[in-house]
């Protein structure tokens, strides 16, 4: 097997990889009222979901840091594993808390498929064709976001719930057999150094004290609950304890050496306002859809199907222009994009047009794919070697704590600007049926969602100064960080 054929592999392999884990977010929200019909414990229906992010996101950096040190072949398959038995577990679900428990496991490996794959292709391609190539896998989210719904409606029809999750098995079997005869050297070896283990636990509880601090904000509204304040507390105390043991550790879980490099710490900021503004939209975009204008649910779905194929375009796009405009021009130019639509969001109202939402989402959805290359490229190209595997990981990490963080604020002023009165009370069940019941609640609901959507307005502005810091340079111009010495201003 030629060199040439042995790579071509490992591109489907890891692309079937990323196919798996994307698809498994669309795909389980259409099953899910079937799920609860079968097994119960609506209750913990928000969970099914919480936790798969939980997960994800926590698995990040220990699964980038990892490869660092074992290789990306090992990591990789044990992703694989891990969200393949997961799956195998929520299908074989007899209860909801027992679902609930087998997609904390499936998160926990795609968190590893996430991560993994971007380290991957920096591993296997220059510097000028990463771009292109991160372009590559981008696409593969936009088509899961399209094909899912339709996948798993079809899958639950034919065949029933369980296999929404069961058929993850085989074909994540498939990618482990060619990841693991394709990838070898550097690549299945790793330096094999010592991970930081305190540091990888006071990472992990950090971060899932943040999180569950603002997925409470998010329910109650306010941060003056034992719910949030605890877990913040908490974060602090985690957070202070990282940044003490990382200062020491021989080998850091994440290194802080990588913020002193502004190529490196400017992208991730960027990262971090983006997923605030792109996650706002994907949550609430919907709600406004079924709740003012009084479309249907499948109906409010579908308006978010335009966001992802900007999405895929921008970063199918984003990745060819980054070697002739720059880090610095890619990125202000998605960040414009991303600000000019939520400007139009910020203003929207119970009259507006719904041609105009869609066209505003695909221009979000192109700035988002814009800013997800820009950062990504330009992190992989500002390290060394030895730290690509958990410095390409950073900006998901990061983007997906800004999302989560985000979501939250615009959910809690969402709930205080509804309060509550009648409004707030009925919108917390059901808002088609409330506002069918209720017609001067569509105006309520309408303000109270663009004041949440100018949270996504003013982060997107924050990231175009974050962008105007980023190098002018091209992955074309500007050289790679030195595998031994460290990383640049």
């Amino acid at each position: 097997m030629t060199v040439e054929v042995r790579k071509g592999l490992v591109v489907l392999a890891v692309c079937a990889g990323m196919l798996l884990a994307a698809l498994d977010a669309t795909v389980v929200g259409t099953a899910m009222p079937t799920v609860v019909a079968s097994l119960g414990g609506l209750s913990l229906y928000a969970w099914v979901f919480s936790i798969y992010m939980l997960g994800a996101t926590t698995s990040m950096p220990l699964f980038g840091k990892l490869s660092d040190l074992y290789g990306r072949r090992r990591l990789f398959l044990a992703a694989i594993g891990i969200f393949t038995a997961g799956s195998t577990l929520c299908g074989a679900a007899a209860s909801m808390p027992q679902l609930v428990g087998a997609r904390a496991v499936q998160g926990l490996g795609a968190g590893g498929i996430f991560a993994l794959a971007q380290a991957i292709f920096g591993d296997l391609f220059s510097p000028e064709e990463r771009g292109r190539m991160q372009g590559y896998l981008a696409s593969v989210w936009g088509l899961s976001s399209i094909v899912g719904p339709l996948l798993g409606g079809l899958i639950v029809d034919t065949f029933g719930w369980r296999w929404t999750f069961l058929v993850n098995v085989p074909v994540g079997a498939c990618a482990a057999a060619v990841i693991h005869r394709g990838l070898t050297g550097a690549l299945a070896r790793g330096s094999r150094r010592p991970l930081d283990i305190p540091g990888a636990f006071a990472l992990t509880g950090a971060v899932l004290a943040l999180l569950l601090a603002a997925l409470r904000l998010g329910e109650t509204g306010t941060l003056v609950t034992p719910g949030t304040l605890v877990p913040l507390a908490l974060f602090g105390i985690l957070s202070g304890t990282l940044l003490h043991l990382e200062r020491r550790a021989p080998e850091p879980v994440l290194p802080l050496r990588l913020f002193e490099n502004r190529a490196f710490s400017v992208s991730i900021l960027a990262a971090t306002l983006s997923g605030v503004g792109m996650f706002g939209a994907i949550s609430f975009l919907p709600l406004f859809v079924q709740g003012v204008l009084g479309g249907s649910a499948t109906l409010a779905g579908s308006v978010l199907t335009p966001m992802s194929l900007g999405w895929s375009s921008g970063s199918t796009l984003g990745g060819r222009l980054v070697n002739r405009m720059g880090y610095r021009a890619l990125g202000l130019a998605g960040m414009s994009l991303m600000a000019a639509a939520y400007l139009r969001l910020a203003h929207l109202t119970a009259g507006s047009g719904l041609a105009g939402i869609i066209g505003t989402v695909f221009v979000l959805g192109l700035g988002m794919g814009f800013v997800t290359v820009t950062t990504v490229v330009a992190v992989q190209n500002a390290v060394r070697r030895e730290d690509l595997g958990i410095a390409t990981t950073a900006p998901f990490f990061f983007r997906n704590i800004g999302a989560t963080v985000g979501v939250a604020v615009m959910g809690a002023i969402l709930t205080g600007r509804l309060g509550a009165g009648p409004a707030g009370a009925l919108l917390r069940f059901e808002p088609s049926l409330a506002l069918q019941a209720f017609e001067p609640l569509r105006g309520p609901l309408a303000s109270a969602l663009s004041a949440a959507f100018g949270v996504g307005l003013a982060t997107a502005v924050l990231g175009l100064g974050a962008s105007a810091l980023l190098p002018s340079t091209s992955p074309t111009r500007g050289a790679r960080a030195p595998a031994s010495a460290p990383p640049g201003p």
